[in-house]
């Protein structure tokens, strides 16, 4: 999946079977692969979908190019949004990959497509077979494992439910709540 945030282009890949035993090495290689791109992996399970990405993303890039990010590049200032988290350590120990995960998201920003194109290219000989629909929440687990991570009780489920949204309806927004929240928390 491609989209175009701001002037950059965003990559989001799902691996559904990855073996990565050494993840801050494989991150090395993706990122080798890709110089003018900020590779980030991230765990699919803790992921509320493409919006909650495309949010984070957007976030990062307004307060990377801010003069106050709070880190020193792209891929960790997205990390911190994607995380709802104000500090590294907390959002490494939140969605960093471990050799255990098998369902494993790339994400990658770039000014050039091209750069995006050819890392895509070559994540498939480092993490496997892509599968589209692992971003999304599709099951109550994955519901349930989002919730309890990001801390998102049934009680605020229902109090923020507009009529005729589901369960992963309002998730998503919370979290994309939650995100935007960082900003102003300073």
């Amino acid at each position: 999946m491609l989209d175009e945030i701001d002037h950059q282009y965003l990559l989001i890949l799902g691996f559904d079977n990855a073996r990565i035993i050494d993840p801050e090495k494989t991150l090395l290689l993706l990122r080798s692969t890709a110089a003018k791109a900020q590779v980030q992996l991230l765990k699919a399970k803790l992921i509320a979908g493409p919006e909650h990405l495309r949010f984070a993303a957007r976030n990062a890039l307004y307060s990377f190019r801010s003069k106050s990010p709070r880190s020193k590049s792209l891929a960790v200032e997205f990390l911190l949004y994607v995380s709802c988290q104000r500090q590294i350590s907390k959002a490494i120990r939140l969605l960093g990959v471990e050799p255990t995960d098998r369902q494993v998201l790339l994400v990658a920003l770039s000014e050039s497509k091209e750069a995006l194109q050819e890392l895509e290219r070559a994540s498939g000989s480092l993490l496997g077979e892509a599968d589209v629909g692992l971003v999304q929440i599709g099951s109550s687990q994955k519901l349930a494992e989002i919730q309890r991570s990001y801390g998102v009780s049934k009680r605020e489920i229902e109090a923020a439910r507009f009529e005729g949204e589901n369960d992963s309806e309002v998730l998503k927004r919370l979290i994309v709540e939650r995100s935007a929240l960082l900003d102003v928390q300073d």
